[in-house]
């Protein structure tokens, strides 16, 4: 009769090494009005999938506190609007602060024009510090060219390393 190779501990750190973040559930939500923030969105999504993260993505008008309450990350994005997160998805915030925010890891981004100074990331990063969230890497902005685009060369790519950056912090 063999021996496993790994048993216990050993296990469980071998399926880390192996599958990346397989424990923590990921919920990427965001507002878009012109399809930039996005396209953002899901490039953070891709970069999370890439080193083993389990993501789901929702727009901020479809998501549900069930999607709240499954995930034990929350990643939340918007345009910058006035200087601010829309209204969209900052409803979407506190309704999964509402379900309960203590024990939840979580960052934000934003789009915004390149010489705006703060934008929707810091107000959505501070509504979920005070509610409990626990800020696990620093909020991100992604520039716009225009109200309707195009995004900035490399946000994309950005965006990507972002959600390396995210998934490597939740790590266990």
């Amino acid at each position: 009769m063999s021996t496993p190779p790994f048993e216990g501990k050993q296990h469980k750190a071998a399926s880390r090494l192996c599958h990346g973040v397989d424990s923590m559930k990921a919920l990427i939500v965001y507002d878009s009005k012109t399809g930039m923030t996005e396209r953002i969105a899901l490039a953070i999504s891709s970069g999370m999938k890439e080193v083993g993260a389990q993501v789901e993505v929702r727009k901020a008008v479809a998501v549900t506190a069930e999607d709240f309450k499954a995930a034990d990350a929350w990643i939340v994005g918007a345009p910058t609007h006035i200087g601010s997160a829309t209204s969209d998805a900052k409803h979407a915030l506190k309704q999964g602060i509402a379900t309960g925010a203590a024990g939840k890891k979580g960052t934000s981004f934003d789009t915004r024009f390149e010489k705006v100074g703060k934008g929707a990331a810091d107000k959505l990063r501070k509504m979920m510090e005070e509610a409990g969230v626990r800020i696990i890497v620093p909020p991100e902005w992604f520039g716009v060219k225009g109200t309707k685009g195009p995004l900035s060369e490399g946000a994309e790519d950005k965006a990507i390393v972002f959600g390396r950056k995210i998934a490597g912090a939740l790590r266990p």
